[in-house]
């Protein structure tokens, strides 16, 4: 079980492909209006971590859940 900064890690680089997909959250409001109802979701800012994210791995860390990959 490694730090709560490589799970982190680890996270980034399983959804790489998935932020080429999806807007990061700060252009999200130049291009839609539509409000963020869960899923996936990124900031382009290195010093922002989705919330929902960190606790989601806090959680798996803590119960040493291995993270879905998919």
């Amino acid at each position: 079980m490694g730090t709560i900064t490589e799970a982190l890690n680890r996270y980034e680089e399983e959804f790489a492909f998935a932020r080429q997909l999806i807007l990061p959250e700060e252009d999200r409001a130049k291009y839609t209006s539509a409000k963020w109802a869960g899923g996936f979701r990124w900031f382009r800012s290195p010093n922002v971590v989705c919330l929902e994210k960190y606790r989601l791995l806090a959680r798996r860390q803590r119960l040493g859940d291995e993270p879905a990959t998919g």
